[in-house]
């Protein structure tokens, strides 16, 4: 409800959304307040069953929905005998007057930064923008390899393909990164970048496992159950390898590696719909290349599109 536009319905109610500091996920909960200038007073009821106030015994980062607006800030714990304790007391009183307030009770105060949080729908056209460059560049890479190994051995062409996989995926860790550190200060870039080029490595060793195993099995029910398990670690391997970054500041996060499956998923039918009826044999080179470009541009800007969808609502 306090996202809705029905939050006045919840007079002194705001929403805080923080990093646990040892365990490093996302917290968020509802909280009674008072505000005052550019300062909130959370007053932490019945402190000794509660652990969320004790993150704030050092200033610590904090996001705030307050008035269906969200804000950013920075928490602390102001026990008795600290200088601000008094002003706390009186700020919560004067909003509160019915809460009777004892000097073992946590106040936690937060001062926020001016203006409201970035609108993270605007996220949506930067990300779309960056990662559909990060892929389509990224992608040029395996298929310049693709190009160079041709009918080489495996043992010689499955370690440049792997290679040149994780290549793509730092290309596209690298922008994504770029704009997930806008709208999530706290997210280290290099983090995310190592796992988005790790899981491109490994979903391109998955994408060449069933042209050297299903030839060997011939009992073809059990060629088609490896070839879908395949299928199935490929799509969810790059989402599952971002989540693990992505949970420690986003709230929900699990919906990140369904997300990005379908968003392949998706990318991967728009590549094979564009790719495959231009592709014939003895088609000049360039034109094969071009064909390739083509789809690839298509399905970055495909698998984009839906992931930026994904981001938006898990930010807002």
């Amino acid at each position: 409800m306090l996202r809705s536009r029905w939050h006045a319905a919840a007079p002194g109610l705001c929403a805080l959304s923080f990093a646990g500091r040892r365990s490093g996920r996302p917290v968020l909960l509802p909280v009674q307040y008072a505000h005052e200038g550019d300062r909130l007073v959370v007053l932490a009821g019945r402190a000794a069953g509660k652990q969320w106030w004790r993150n704030f015994a050092e200033p610590h980062p904090v996001g705030v929905l307050v008035d269906g607006v969200a804000r950013a800030g920075v928490g602390r714990l102001v026990r008795a005998g600290d200088s601000d304790r008094a002003a706390a007391e009186r700020t919560y009183g004067r909003r509160h007057p019915h809460v009777r307030i004892t000097p073992d009770d946590p106040l936690v105060l937060i001062t926020l930064t001016p203006g409201p949080l970035p609108d993270t729908r605007r996220l949506w056209g930067q990300w779309w923008r960056w990662t559909t460059l990060g892929e389509a560049a990224g992608f040029c890479v395996p298929a310049a390899a693709a190009a160079v190994v041709g009918d080489a051995a495996a043992t010689m062409a499955w370690p440049v393909l792997v290679a040149a996989g994780m290549a793509e995926g730092a290309l596209l860790g690298a922008t994504q990164a770029h704009v997930l550190h806008r709208a999530l200060p706290d997210l280290r870039r290099r983090r995310w970048v190592t796992a988005t080029a790790l899981a491109a490595g490994c979903a391109w060793l998955l994408g060449l496992l069933p042209s050297a195993v299903v030839p060997r099995v011939g009992f073809w029910p059990a060629a088609a159950g490896l070839a879908v398990l395949d299928g199935l670690l490929l799509l969810f391997s790059l989402g599952t390898a971002q989540w693990w970054v992505l949970r420690r500041h986003v709230t929900g996060a699990a919906q990140w590696i369904w997300a990005t499956a379908a968003a392949w998923l998706a990318g991967l039918a728009v590549f094979c719909t564009v790719a495959m009826p231009l592709w014939h044999p003895g088609r000049p080179p360039v034109l094969i290349a071009a064909i390739g470009v083509l789809a690839g541009v298509l399905m970055a800007a495909t698998v984009a599109a839906v992931t930026g969808r994904a981001l938006v609502r898990l930010l807002s």
